[in-house]
C-alpha cells in the first residue's frame, strides 16, 4: 500500500496541530494524552494486522476448500470412467 507525500504531510500536520493545542491547553495534560494516543494508534495498527490476517487466513482456507473440491471431482470422474474388461 503506497502513500502519497502529500498525504503523510497532511497526517503529519493534523498529528502536530493536535498536539499542539493540546500543550497550550494544559501541559500536564499534554503527558496524559500522549500515552493515550499511542495506545489508540498501536490499537488501530493492531487491528489492521489483525483483519490482514484474517483475510490471508480466509483465503487460505478457500484454496484448500477449492483444491479439494477439485481432487473429489477428478476422483469422482475417475471412478465413472468406462474401464475395458479383459478376461
Amino acid at each position: 500500500m503506497k502513500f502519497d507525500a502529500r498525504t503523510i504531510e497532511a497526517v503529519n500536520a493534523f498529528i502536530r496541530l493536535f498536539l499542539v493545542r493540546v500543550d497550550e491547553l494544559h501541559t500536564g495534560l499534554f503527558f496524559l494524552v500522549i500515552p493515550l494516543f499511542i495506545i489508540v494508534v498501536g490499537a488501530a495498527a493492531l487491528a489492521v494486522v489483525v483483519i490482514a490476517a484474517a483475510v490471508f487466513l480466509v483465503a487460505g482456507a478457500l484454496g484448500v476448500v477449492l483444491m479439494a473440491r477439485r481432487g473429489i471431482n477428478a476422483a469422482a470422474a475417475h471412478s465413472a470412467a468406462a474401464r475395458a474388461v479383459t478376461t
